[in-house]
């Protein structure tokens, strides 16, 4: 298996970059934030509001696409790769998540609760498990995936290279999850599948990483807590 780091010289050709980028995220920060309000002001509480939520990632993607008349599969990076591709990604996010450990491990040094418990107060809450998990382990990769690599990523190499873009587009997934504690961890997974599309011209692998991790991370944490709480199955 090759883990060399080399990246083909050519860059994904998209109909759309920085401008397009920026109006896209003002928008998500704008629907996510009215949508946040008026769950507040009516009390509106619904098991579906976190698919929905996940799910809007993709309206900014769509609306370009039909605004730029852009092929879908090109667009949307769903494009055919090589195994070896993934079995690279897969080495790289094993070394990542070796920092990550050392990075909780700092955390609770400290006294600070990590990522994982902040995730785990998610199942004290009155959500149905199996819309909680589609949300996280289903909807999110894709829809994250389609966002911040087919459409923030390939927008970004064109302007800024792919060393740039593989760091800003971490950034910006990293600072979308919203939480302090969860920074360095997303960004450094973001690193990983950004540079994973970029070796592979597919946002196939990237997904199939990212629904590895949740859905990980969500098997353990719902085996941790024991099917205790205000579950509901």
């Amino acid at each position: 298996m090759n883990t060399e780091i080399e990246i083909p010289e050519e860059k994904p050709i998209t109909p759309w970059g920085l401008p397009e980028i920026i109006y896209a995220i003002i928008g998500m920060i704008v629907i996510t934030g009215g949508m946040a309000l008026a769950i507040q002001f009516f009390d509106f509480k619904s098991n579906a509001i976190l698919i929905i939520y996940e799910l809007l990632y993709l309206l900014p993607v769509v609306v370009v696409i039909l605004i730029k008349k852009a092929t879908w599969d090109d667009a949307l990076g769903l494009r055919s790769f090589a195994f070896s591709e993934l079995l690279v990604g897969v080495s790289i996010l094993f070394l990542a998540y070796i920092v990550i450990f050392l990075h909780n491990l700092a955390l609770v040094a400290f006294g600070v609760a990590p990522q994982g418990e902040y995730i785990a107060e998610l199942f004290n809450l009155d959500i149905n498990i199996w819309v909680l998990g589609i949300a996280v382990v289903i909807a999110a990769p894709i829809a994250e995936e389609i966002f911040f690599r087919s459409f923030v990523y390939a927008g970004l190499v064109e302007k800024f290279g792919w060393k740039k873009a593989v760091f800003i587009s971490a950034l910006l997934f990293g600072a979308a999850h919203m939480q302090l504690v969860a920074f360095i961890p997303t960004f450094l997974m973001g690193l990983v599948l950004a540079y994973t599309y970029q070796r592979s011209k597919s946002v196939i692998p990237s997904i199939i990483l990212h629904f590895t991790v949740n859905g990980f991370g969500f098997t353990m944490l719902y085996l941790v807590m024991t099917f205790g709480g205000n579950i509901s199955l």
